[in-house]
């Protein structure tokens, strides 16, 4: 069972298709590629799930509250022990069971210091962090659809229905490369490869 949420994957799609639907995959197997993309989003996908998910917690903090949780500062407490009623020790890491005074102190950030706060944990490169993590598995080359040429056994006589291999004769073909647009022209064939290509769905 697919364990994901159909709206997140969709909107993951989308956001693939636009930064590199018309770029040409860096392989020549297409089934390669799509685990590869399928590996990515097992690895990359949750960080960045859970980044807008916080990301959406920030965006609706009311910033027109009477006291904010924003202007609260840190919370600093000291406890001092004079006299516990424990045995000396000097190889625990416990904390003692009684104090005989405690410390606070508390600081409450002004109004703009509080603004300047929340404005540096709203990142809006989120996400395209993320989609940058699949550039790798695209050519980066101006011109991606040029001939790529690769040798091969060429073959005594072409004509005949049964070719006879020649060792020492070559031939010189190319290949085209797939798009993303091609192999995935729509969600549902990209849900479905997703769906069921044996890597845990993460998102």
């Amino acid at each position: 069972m697919a364990n994901y949420t159909n709206n997140l994957i969709k909107t993951l799609y989308y956001l693939l298709y636009s930064k590199y639907g018309n770029s040409s995959i860096a392989s020549s197997d297409p089934e390669q590629f799509k685990y590869k993309v399928f590996a990515t989003i097992f690895e990359y996908a949750p960080a960045w799930k859970k980044r807008l998910e916080i990301q959406e917690k920030l965006f609706n903090i009311d910033l027109s509250a009477v006291d904010p949780e924003y202007l609260k500062g840190t919370m600093v407490m000291y406890n001092h022990a004079a006299n516990p009623d424990t045995e000396p020790t000097t190889s625990s890491y416990d904390a003692l069971p009684g104090i005989n005074r405690q410390t606070v102190q508390t600081t409450k950030r002004g109004m703009l210091e509080g603004y300047e706060t929340l404005l540096d944990l709203v990142n809006t490169d989120v996400t395209a962090a993320f989609l940058n993590k699949f550039k790798k598995l695209f050519i980066t080359v101006v011109m991606p659809q040029a001939p790529l040429w690769y040798k091969s056994i060429g073959y005594l006589d072409d004509s005949e229905p049964d070719r006879v291999q020649n060792p020492n004769s070559s031939v010189y073909g190319n290949y085209r490369t797939n798009t993303f647009q091609e192999i995935w022209e729509k969600f549902e064939d990209f849900e479905a490869d997703y769906r069921d290509c044996g890597i845990p769905t993460t998102i």
